[in-house]
């Protein structure tokens, strides 16, 4: 995987630039693999032994789904706080679409979370990586959402 550039710098008192990948990748070795396909297939097994068919099919598909997510690589992204809005990727999030932001901050994660007034919209993560927390106030603290958590316990 190609190195990121780990760029933090303040354009000027009202802008602040940073690149991070989206998150953070924990390489799986056959162990990790293997354990995740006997989980997996004990839960198919199961569903065929009760004779749910489409339990069991969605099963699989979620499985395979997993699985390549699993092995995805982290892609670059490119994250700037103008006077306009938060921009991730080129794309603006303006601040009157967003209802609430905070800082996790519980090293070695370090995240900018982003919570919008449309209620379709999920969440949205940035990776802080090497920009400094402090120049970016938080507007109130709000829990870790626990797909977040188990992410990362099982090093997704």
């Amino acid at each position: 995987m190609e190195e990121a550039q780990k760029i933090f710098y303040k354009k000027s008192d009202n802008e602040i630039e940073w690149t991070a990948y989206e998150f953070t990748y924990h390489e799986k070795d056959t162990r990790w693999l293997v354990s995740f396909w006997i989980i997996a297939g004990a839960f198919f097994i199961s569903a065929l032994i009760a004779k749910n068919i489409f339990g069991a099919a969605v099963i699989a598909l979620f499985a395979v789904v997993l699985y390549i997510y699993a092995l995805k690589y982290p892609e670059i992204m490119h994250c700037n706080i103008t006077r306009q809005g938060v921009t991730l990727n080129g794309r603006l999030f303006p601040f009157n679409t967003i209802s609430s932001f905070w800082i996790l901050y519980e090293p070695p994660v370090k995240e900018l979370i982003l919570i919008s007034k449309h209620r379709v919209m999920p969440r949205i993560v940035m990776p802080l990586e090497t920009a400094d927390p402090v120049e970016i106030i938080s507007e109130k603290e709000e829990e870790e959402p626990f797909s977040n958590i188990i992410a990362r316990k099982l090093r997704f």
